[in-house]
């Protein structure tokens, strides 16, 4: 009986405190649910405050900016035409050159050599020439000889004959005058070939004089060119050799570019093609290059003939007007390009694009999303920034936004703001 007085104690006192905690949790719960609530306030679409510009079509020249490379057509890769080795070099990289100017100076002595071997064989084959004509005299003057002596020896075979007839020689007599007669013949006969056949050896000599005078010729060529010269007024752009070097024919000696052929290549959008196909509008477009903090005036020479895969435009080539400066080869720059005059454009300040082709305008206090194509950039009579669009979703008198908002989006309610100070804030 005690130890079931002990177990009832021990659940008593773990009920009490459980049933104490459960009594404080309903009462919390009634007394949240009986507790008055305030009045819930409306909620209220946000509106944010603007600035905007009537869109106002009208003619602009468009400007520009363009990013330029400073190149030259006329680049000149100089390379060794004989083997030989490096005697002299009379210019550095970077130096300015004029035409004719000596450049580099290979060792001549080889060259030299083949140029005396060259000439022994044109004298060699003049002499021959000059044999083959007294060897042509002389036949002509030994087949006049022997057709006398011919005459001659038929003579002697006729008397033979006629002794015969009579029996006073020899059978064997007239046999030895006959066998001289045909041989002297024979004679006659090989004289004969040898005389028809000079202008088929005269011919023959002629042709390997031209040929070893071809080949003294090269090798003289060759002679001249172990001594390196400008092609044209220009600058060093790199040297490859140094005394001493050995070079072998088509190894790179030195390039260089010519200064009054120095472009500026760069790359214009599409969109702006239709403006420069016309040659009038060339004449009109006026383009200014800075580099050094220099400006330097450009005129817009031709349009390339090839696209590069993967490139969103295509290359012009603008020429640089003469002057005291002249950028290095390779250098970049900043081209401020004016385009003529474009009617129905707006233009608008940069703050108004949002990316590269899109703008809010105003309707019914709401913001709509336009879709524009940026012309160019310009100037309002204040000097200020502004950018040329088009677009043919904007109508003359529409409300251009011109204030960046962070959240803007087709829909958002706006409403313009008069104070400066209230730009870009949010009212409720």
């Amino acid at each position: 009986m005690t130890e079931v007085k002990v177990k009832q104690n021990t659940h008593l006192k773990w009920i009490l405190p459980l049933l104490i905690i459960g009594a404080a949790i309903a009462v919390f719960a009634f007394l949240m649910m009986t507790k008055p609530q305030a009045p819930s306030r409306p909620t209220t679409e946000k509106i944010w405050s603007i600035s905007t510009v009537p869109a106002a079509f009208g003619l602009h020249k468009p400007v520009l900016t363009l990013y330029g490379k400073v190149e030259s057509p006329r680049v000149s890769k100089i390379t060794a035409a004989v083997t030989a080795f490096v005697k002299e070099v009379y210019t550095d990289e970077g130096r300015a050159i004029n035409p004719n100017e000596p450049l580099v100076q290979l060792d001549d002595s080889d060259a030299q050599l083949l140029v005396q071997q060259r000439q022994a064989d044109v004298d060699n084959t003049i002499a021959q020439i000059e044999t083959e004509k007294v060897r042509h005299n002389a036949d002509l003057k030994s087949l006049k000889i022997e057709k006398n002596l011919q005459q001659l020896r038929l003579k002697t075979v006729q008397r033979y004959e006629n002794l015969i007839k009579r029996k006073l020689t020899s059978q064997e007599l007239l046999d030895s005058a006959r066998r001289d007669y045909q041989q002297q013949a024979l004679s006659i006969a090989q004289r004969e070939q040898s005389i028809a056949d000079h202008p088929n050896r005269l011919r023959q000599l002629e042709s390997q004089l031209m040929r070893t005078t071809s080949l003294l010729d090269a090798a003289k060529l060759d002679l001249s060119r172990t001594k390196i010269h400008a092609p044209f007024s220009g600058r060093v752009a790199s040297l490859s050799v140094s005394p001493g070097d050995r070079v072998r024919e088509g190894d790179p000696i030195v390039e260089l570019y010519s200064l009054d052929r120095l472009e500026v290549r760069a790359q214009i959008p599409n969109r702006i093609l239709p403006l420069l196909r016309n040659k009038n509008s060339l004449q009109e477009i006026a383009a200014i290059g800075t580099i050094d903090n220099r400006t330097i005036e450009l005129n817009l020479e031709r349009i390339a003939a090839a696209v590069n895969s993967g490139r969103a435009g295509v290359d012009v080539f603008f020429s640089i007007k003469k002057q005291d400066y002249q950028p290095e080869l390779g250098r970049s720059l900043a081209i401020n390009v004016t385009l003529p005059a474009t009617n129905e454009v707006i233009p608008v300040p940069p703050t108004a694009l949002y990316g590269l082709n899109k703008v809010y305008k105003v309707v019914d206090e709401r913001l709509v999303s336009v879709q524009v194509e940026r012309i160019g950039d310009s100037t309002d009579t204040d000097n200020n920034p502004m950018v040329l669009i088009t677009s043919p979703d904007l109508h003359p008198g529409d409300s251009i936004v011109t204030t960046q908002l962070p959240n803007a989006i087709t829909g958002l309610r706006v409403k313009e703001f008069t104070s400066p100070e209230t730009e870009g804030l949010k009212d409720e």
